[in-house]
């Protein structure tokens, strides 16, 4: 009979362990679940002071937890402190070496603290682990591209793209790796695909000139009080006055910073090689197509002027001679 107690008492006792153990797995489960929660939550709103504050002391009560470490890591990061990061982020990646993440911002914290070769293995580390991982193709793209890899850095462009098509870093250095490569033609399609998904980024006033660094002008950059605004050309169908659809949309720009800055007025100037009377009906056409759309810009506020010969453009030490053409910029009162 007391076998048979000290047995029963034994199954009991391994229940009791075995639900405790469930138990606090599970309490773990919903404990990860919230850091990860308010942890991205703090990264989103970039309130990283504030992430830092209240995960610090869970961090202390839970030191092995690889995802509090993570967020530690990031928050460091957000204020400026790769130093204070970098043990988070390692102990992070020594509990949880299989995550690609904690290895890729491995990487971006040694990117901070300006040491490229720990950069580098860190990303291909990430790579090893998920050969899919888009910030990790792209940042050790970026790696490839400082270091002068401009060969390796295209191809982790191109992965990085296969991956996502409208990623912006991706397709503007693809440019810069092939501009540095000489392969021009490549480069000037990869600039305008970036200019016509981007044309109001911060880059793009650069990509306008790598394009009309290998001739293309089919993009100007347009100064225009204090800003410099990248733009399609001012186009018009062949052999006359009539502007095209992307010229208009070019002009619609500039007619709605003249219609918010009201001191500013523009000088439209239009040439055409052998055709005053062409270049005049241009640039008056620019005129009236911006105060008519913009009944706030008054004529008076682009003067035209016109020229029967080829607009000259200096760029990189060569001259570029456009025979039709049209620029436009401010006029100083």
């Amino acid at each position: 009979m007391k076998n048979i107690i000290r047995l029963l008492a034994l199954v009991l006792l391994a229940t009791f362990i075995h639900g405790c153990a469930t138990m606090d797995t599970a309490v773990r489960k919903i404990q990860g679940e919230y850091h990860q929660v308010q942890g991205q939550y703090y990264l989103n709103r970039g309130d990283f002071a504030a992430g830092r504050a209240a995960f610090a002391p869970r961090v202390a009560q839970f030191p092995d937890d690889p995802e509090l470490n993570y967020f530690m890591a990031r928050f460091e990061l957000g204020t400026d402190k790769p130093e204070a990061a970098l043990p988070f982020i390692q102990k992070a990646v020594k509990l949880s070496r299989a995550n690609a993440d904690y290895r890729f911002w491995e990487g971006v914290t040694y990117w901070a603290l300006m040491k490229p070769d720990r950069e580098r293995a860190a990303y291909e580390k990430a790579l090893a682990i998920d050969p899919d991982h888009l910030s990790a193709n792209l940042y050790l793209a970026h790696n490839m591209l400082d270091r002068g890899n401009n060969a390796e850095a295209l191809r982790l462009y191109d992965k990085t793209l296969s991956l996502n098509p409208e990623e912006p870093q991706a397709m503007f250095n693809r440019a810069v790796a092939l501009e540095r490569m000489k392969r021009d033609r490549e480069m000037t399609l990869s600039v305008h695909r970036y200019l016509e998904s981007y044309p109001d980024a911060p880059l793009a006033q650069q990509g306008v000139r790598m394009l009309n660094k290998a001739g293309d002008f089919t993009w100007r950059n347009h100064v225009i009080g204090l800003r410099t605004i990248p733009l399609r050309a001012v186009e018009f169908l062949p052999g006359s006055a009539t502007l095209s659809e992307n010229a208009e949309a070019s002009l619609k720009s500039i007619g709605e910073i003249l219609s918010k800055k009201t001191d500013l007025s523009v000088h439209v100037v239009a040439y055409v090689k052998g055709d005053k009377t062409l270049a005049r009906l241009r640039a008056l056409a620019i005129r009236n197509f911006v105060s008519r759309e913009y009944p706030k810009v008054a004529p008076e506020r682009l003067a035209p002027s016109w020229f029967d010969k080829p607009e000259n453009i200096k760029t990189n030490g060569r001259t570029h001679s456009l025979t039709q053409s049209v620029n436009i910029f401010t006029k100083v009162q």
